[in-house]
């Protein structure tokens, strides 16, 4: 009767971790401040299956770039994406509906992202 209590237990956990689990899944807007002081407008277009993200980033809605790689780890998304000749890498952290973090350009950090998501 233990076992199964405790059995009830772990599975209640899993289907409320679930339940709570962040969907990045979503149009995401804003913009990088770059370390020479440039600062940039971002449109991120992100689709999650799981801990797999894909879909696009750019400057617009209108100059998108596919993601080459996109990954959630609990509050952690990862997106990357080959605008030109470098990677992209936007590491960012999910606090509610932002998404902040650094971006780096061929594994140097070249400065910060902040997005918004859009509301649907």
């Amino acid at each position: 009767m233990r076992y199964l209590q405790g059995l009830w237990i772990v599975l209640l956990m899993f289907v409320a971790t679930s339940a709570w689990a962040a969907d990045v899944s979503g149009k995401w807007t804003g913009s990088m401040v770059l370390n020479a002081g440039r600062t940039d407008p971002a449109n991120v277009q992100l689709k999650q299956n799981g801990k797999v993200v894909s879909g696009t980033m750019g400057p617009s809605d209108e100059k998108q770039f596919p993601l080459s790689s996109g990954r959630v780890d609990g509050d952690m998304v990862t997106i990357e994406a080959k605008p030109g000749p470098s990677v992209l890498r936007l590491t960012m952290r999910l606090e509610g509906t932002k998404l902040s973090g650094e971006v780096f350009e061929d594994n140097q950090e070249i400065g910060t992202v902040s997005l918004q998501k859009a509301s649907q």
